[in-house]
């Protein structure tokens, strides 16, 4: 730390009272910065003060930076000279948590890295955690925060101050993105598990994440693993899961993304001829139907509530669905699977379709 250059900025902001003289002592009682440039490089013998001076020791977290001198013909001289050691130690204590932050946060951002690695050293990241007191067996998730205005960044630096700090570490991959990995009590109960992950995400946005999408991987308790958590978030984002403001759960859409590792040609192939005899067809509509049924897990009318149609008219919807792809989609299982195989296909189709391919 620069004490030298502290001590200068302190001085411009004091130096409206002319009748005080303040300088930065040595251990040695010699002045090193000074209100006055002529007694810099005097030494006094702080254990005499004449009836004019005071010198009071500069200590902050127990380190010791020399002493405060203040000099003048002033009755309220010890009271002047308390506010301004409490002031002067402030503002160290300020320069010296911004060193600490700064620290963490290049540990941090290189332990982040060295987990994203395609190819990860094994014996690099057990070195960093060890060196940043990480437990590396205590079960975390990855969570990706996105704001598309872009992240205050002292705001970001700010979240290290928090009182959850060590239950976590992260990193600002760039302006838009904040990947921070969370620590996460052991226990069988998933929904738990999700309460509590929705309460951060909460205290998060209280601190000052506000206008974000929240997406959160898989739980891990291998390190080689997190980047899978990580790549889970990256999938929830590429397949437009995400919301404003509001966490989403990989875990929630299992089915949907194993249901994307399938080869679209393969399921269009096969009914694209009922596809095509059907008239009247909008893909877009049975887009939306099919993603609202998946997420209510096949409810017809809290999927009804949420596409703000009549229970009769979806009804009929899923009948005409049935009738095209010659499929049971209400009563069978099997019905129900073929039927999100065949939306995701369709999507993808689209997708195609879009970029001319």
């Amino acid at each position: 730390m620069l004490l030298n250059t502290i001590f200068k900025e302190f001085i411009s902001v004091v130096q409206e009272n002319p009748k005080y003289t303040i300088g930065l002592l040595s251990d040695e009682g010699e002045v090193v910065s000074c209100s006055k440039d002529e007694f810099v490089g005097i030494t006094f013998d702080i254990n005499k003060p004449r009836y004019n001076d005071t010198f009071y020791v500069i200590e902050v977290k127990n380190m010791h930076y020399g002493y405060l001198w203040v000099n003048g013909d002033d009755p309220s001289l010890p009271m002047i000279s308390n506010l301004l050691l409490d002031s002067l130690k402030t503002r160290i204590m300020y320069e010296v948590n911004e060193k600490t932050l700064k620290r963490k946060l290049t540990k941090d951002d290189k332990l982040v890295k060295a987990l994203l690695e395609e190819n990860i050293e094994p014996n690099h990241v057990l070195s960093l955690v060890k060196d940043m007191g990480v437990n590396k067996d205590t079960p975390r998730v990855a969570l990706h925060i996105t704001n598309a205005n872009g992240f205050d960044i002292d705001e970001i630096k700010g979240i290290k101050l928090r009182l959850d700090s060590k239950q976590m570490f992260y990193s600002l991959l760039d302006k838009h993105n904040l990947l921070i990995f969370k620590d996460i009590p052991v226990t069988d109960c998933m929904e738990s598990t999700k309460e509590y992950l929705v309460e951060y995400v909460e205290s998060l946005k209280e601190w000052g994440l506000q206008n974000c999408a929240f997406s959160i991987g898989s739980i891990q308790n291998r390190l080689v693993n997190y980047v899978t958590s990580y790549n889970n978030c990256l999938w929830l984002e590429r397949n437009n899961y995400l919301e404003i403001n509001k966490p989403v759960f990989f875990m929630d859409l299992l089915f949907n993304y194993y249901i994307s590792s399938i080869e679209s040609s393969d399921i269009l192939s096969i009914f694209d001829y009922y596809k095509r005899a059907a008239k009247g067809f909008d893909v877009d509509e049975l887009l939306q139907v099919s993603k609202q049924l998946l997420l209510n897990d096949y409810n017809i009318t809290q999927t009804a509530q949420d596409l703000y149609l009549h229970k009769n008219t979806l009804i009929y919807k899923i009948k005409r669905y049935e009738e095209i792809f010659n499929i049971d989609i209400r009563g069978s299982f099997q019905g129900k699977a073929l039927f999100s195989f065949i939306a995701y296909a369709m999507q993808e189709n689209e997708k195609q379709r879009l970029v001319g391919d």
